[in-house]
This record gives C-alpha cells, sequence and structure tokens, in this order.
C-alpha cells in the first residue's frame, strides 16, 4: 500500500546514476532542530514521501494522510534503501517500529524525529531553495490553466538555459517541496506550478519557492468553498509574491477583472501579459480542434492545444519568453513541440470524436468546455457529459444550477450528468435534452444508446469522479 500523498509514486534523484547530495543527516537535522538517531553521517541524496518511491540514499518523510499514514512504511523505507528518515516525535502511536530497533537493525541509516513531518519537509525545501541564490524561479498560479501553461513556459525557457520544470501538477503544500528538490545546482531557471486549496497555503509555497517571476493565469472560483469568497481567493493568489522585496516581477492577465486587486501591495513590478500587451502579438487562427495558429513576429506558429483558453496560455508563456530574450526561434520550436497533457482537452478520435477535459473542473473551466465544444463543427450530435464541480461549498447548489443553465441554453443535442450535485437543478427541468445518471454505469449505459459514429462528445468533470472511464465506451464503437 501506498502512503497518502497518491500522485508520487516520486523521489528526487537520477535513476540513470548516482544522484548529488542534498544534505547528510548532520545538516538536516540541524535545519529542523530535529533530534537525530543513528548514523549521524548517513548521506541523503533524494527525497521520497511514498515507499514505493525510496531508492538507495533517499530520505523518507512519514506524513499522516487521510487514508493511512506514511509511519506504518518507515521499515519498508529502510528495506528499500532509505539513507534517512524524517518521523513524528510524538511516537505517531505506535505505528513504526521502535527507534531502537529501527537503528539496529539498519545501522547506516539515521532517523531523524520533529513535532511535524510535513513542516520538517517545507523547512529542507526552503533550505534546499536558499542554497542556490543564482537560481529564477517562475512561479506559475491561477485558477484554471496552471499545469498546461506551465509545460509552455517550461518548453520556452529550457531552450534557453538548463531548466528545472516541475513534473505533472506537484504543486501544494507536499508536491511544491518535492518538485524543489529536483532541482540541481546546474539549473538557471525553476519553472513551478503553485496550487492551493485553503487559506495560508500559498503564502507557504511561497517561502519554499521565492519566484522571481509570478504569474497569475485567472481568478475563478475554484475551492471557494474552502477558503470563503473570491476577495479570500485574490488574497491567497496574490500571496504567491508575498516574498517579493522590489526586484521581482508579477504577470497577470490584461482583462483579469481583478487586476487592480491582484497587483495592490505586491513589492515589485506588475505587468499585464494579452494581445495589446504582448510585444509582437498579431493575432491567431482556430483551427478547431486541431488547435490554433498563433500570429506572432511575422511567424505562424502552430499551437496543438485546443480553445481559446489553450492561447491565452500560450501567451502567458511567449510574455515571459520576451522578458528574458529568449531566442524567438526558440519560442516558437517550444510552443509548436507542446501536445496537450491528460484530461486537459485531449481529443480521443475514433468513431465518435471525445474532448476529453476531465483532469479537474470549476464554473469558470466549465464554461470555457461548453463554448469550444458548441464552437466546432460536426455531421453528428453533439453531446456534453457533465461531472459534478468539488469543493464549491455553499456555493455549490447555484454553481451547478448555473453551469446546467448554461448548457442547455446552448447548441448541445444532450446534456448527460453524474454527481449529486446537480440532482436538485435536474429534477427542476423538464428538457427533454437533459439525462440526469445516479451511477457511473447508468451513465455508461445512457452514453452508449446515444452517441453513434460521428458524434462529438465533451467529457468535463471533476478528477474524483474519473470519467476518462468513459472514452473506450464511445471511441471504440463500431463503425
Amino acid at each position: 500500500m501506498p502512503h497518502a500523498f497518491s500522485p508520487s509514486t516520486w523521489s528526487r534523484g537520477d535513476s540513470m546514476g548516482s544522484a548529488p547530495l542534498l544534505f547528510d543527516a548532520r545538516e538536516a537535522a540541524a535545519v529542523l532542530s530535529a533530534r537525530l538517531h543513528g548514523a549521524d553521517g548517513a548521506r541523503i541524496n533524494a527525497v521520497a514521501v511514498d515507499s514505493r518511491a525510496v531508492t538507495a540514499g533517499a530520505l523518507f518523510v512519514a506524513l499522516p494522510g487521510e487514508r493511512t499514514d506514511g509511519h506504518r512504511f518507515v521499515a519498508d523505507a529502510l528495506a528499500a534503501g532509505a539513507a534517512a528518515v524524517l518521523a513524528s516525535n510524538q511516537g505517531a502511536g505506535g505505528l513504526m517500529p521502535p527507534i531502537e530497533r529501527l537503528t539496529a537493525d539498519y545501522p547506516r541509516a539515521a532517523i531523524l524525529t520533529v513535532s511535524d513531518t510535513l513542516a520538517g519537509l517545507q523547512m529542507l525545501a526552503a533550505e534546499h531553495r536558499s542554497r542556490m541564490p543564482e537560481l529564477s524561479v517562475i512561479g506559475i498560479t491561477g485558477s484554471n490553466g496552471k499545469t498546461t501553461t506551465k509545460e509552455l513556459v517550461g518548453a520556452i525557457v529550457s531552450r534557453h538555459a538548463q531548466t528545472l520544470v516541475s513534473r505533472g501538477n506537484l504543486n501544494s503544500d507536499i508536491g511544491l517541496p518535492l518538485s524543489v528538490f529536483d532541482i540541481t545546482p546546474q539549473h538557471r531557471f525553476a519553472v513551478l506550478e503553485m496550487g492551493m486549496n485553503r487559506v495560508g497555503e500559498m503564502r507557504q509555497l511561497a517561502a519554499i519557492a521565492r519566484p522571481d517571476i509570478a504569474l497569475i493565469t485567472n481568478i475563478g472560483t475554484a475551492h471557494i468553498g474552502n477558503i470563503g469568497s473570491i476577495p479570500k481567493i485574490i488574497n491567497e493568489k496574490r500571496s504567491i509574491c508575498a516574498e517579493f522585496n522590489g526586484s521581482q516581477r508579477l504577470l497577470i492577465w490584461e482583462d483579469e477583472p481583478h487586476f487592480e486587486q491582484l497587483a495592490e501591495g505586491v513589492d515589485g513590478e506588475v505587468l499585464p501579459y494579452g494581445p495589446r500587451s504582448t510585444d509582437g502579438w498579431q493575432g491567431h487562427r482556430s483551427g478547431g480542434l486541431e488547435g490554433s495558429t498563433l500570429l506572432w513576429r511575422g511567424h505562424s506558429i502552430r499551437l496543438a492545444l485546443p480553445g481559446e483558453h489553450s492561447v491565452r496560455n500560450a501567451l502567458a508563456a511567449i510574455h515571459i519568453g520576451v522578458i528574458l530574450e529568449v531566442d524567438e526561434h526558440a519560442i516558437v520550436d517550444a510552443i509548436e513541440s507542446v501536445r496537450p497533457l491528460f484530461g486537459r482537452g485531449q481529443i480521443v478520435n475514433g468513431a465518435v470524436t471525445a474532448i476529453v477535459d476531465c483532469y479537474n473542473a470549476n464554473p469558470e473551466s466549465v464554461r470555457q468546455a461548453l463554448d469550444f465544444a458548441v464552437s466546432l463543427k460536426t455531421d453528428g450530435k453533439r453531446i456534453a457529459v457533465l461531472g459534478a464541480m468539488k469543493e464549491l461549498g455553499e456555493h455549490a447548489a447555484d454553481a451547478h444550477r448555473a453551469i446546467l443553465a448554461s448548457a442547455l441554453q446552448s447548441d448541445l443535442d444532450a446534456v448527460l450528468l453524474l454527481g449529486q450535485e446537480f440532482a436538485p437543478a435536474a429534477l427542476a427541468s423538464d428538457d427533454q435534452r437533459l439525462n440526469y445518471c445516479s451511477s457511473f454505469e447508468e451513465l455508461v449505459q445512457a452514453l452508449c444508446e446515444l452517441t453513434s459514429p460521428g458524434d462529438l462528445v465533451l467529457i468535463k468533470g471533476s478528477r474524483s469522479l474519473e470519467l476518462e472511464r468513459l472514452v473506450p465506451y464511445i471511441t471504440e464503437k463500431e463503425e
């Protein structure tokens, strides 16, 4: 069984050879004011929060989680070659063997104990970042588009200098520290995604990453159930600048409705980006499912990411490339190299064409997806499968009602819903195009009965629903 941080079958280290030293056990203990047991000279060259990802020389950080507790896997991590373990000094409720037994069984390993292992992980990451004063960090946040923008920016900057681009969406209070540990002294830049779903989290991340350039893609209602309100979300996103001291830059979309609030009090240069603000921008042509052609400084750039929101993400990346004086041909090549990521506007062609946009969902991203779907030409039916939007709290009922109204007002032939959050609005509607499904199995049956070869299906919903499971049922239908 893995421990709690599910995306992280991850550790820092070089699988092709020995990884560079991060800390020895004495250094780590000093940074953390930790109690050190066992081999005080143990050399740490990687960090893992999942015992399955431990490599020789790694520090295994035992984190508590909703489903299990990393302390259960301390012995497994040491058996896998961990050089050190960071564990709770509260005894972990008897979940791990006694320290005396561990140090006897693994005499070359160190056990460090602290009151809060997550805080310890973050402190070590902040220390690692502080040891690279020549590094320039580009931090990317926003309610939508963080990961795709990060990939576009990373592709551009990587063609300019040696650059670390954070993996996947390792952007949280656990994921960001893991990304930081991947930075080596050879890196000139790091492009880091920074997300938050609770008050105070972005400030913690900023203290670790200390971005030199911060980019806020947009402000929306993602996680509003945890944060409370749009003004509070603005405040949290602006906290990406918490470590600014006057020499850093913040980039904000030029038409962001909350531009002034985001810029307020920022101790650095605030720059707009967008069609009017990005040097050399000449417009774009939509290619539907094939993406867009971007016109910039006389170049026609093939962007393989579909939708107007993808053009906006590309504009952000180009703007950063201009700021960093990246060669314009390198910028063109970089943009053209990026492909859709899993669950983020993927186009899956088959008997039915599926727009798979189900990595996550909030009201703004669902509207973007609906607008894109109805803008496309198709000879068959145009169908939307919408899954519930999570973490909206007291705003959930109104948000789902509004999204359903938007869907039914658009040029869709059918709307299929999954998730109890949609139930009140669905039951109140008598629109014959609407089908509310109470289970995934019911949704599969309804969608298979509805679709025919040549149809276009948008699949959009929160990650927990795993709506990508629908794809084989419809794309592999017989012609």
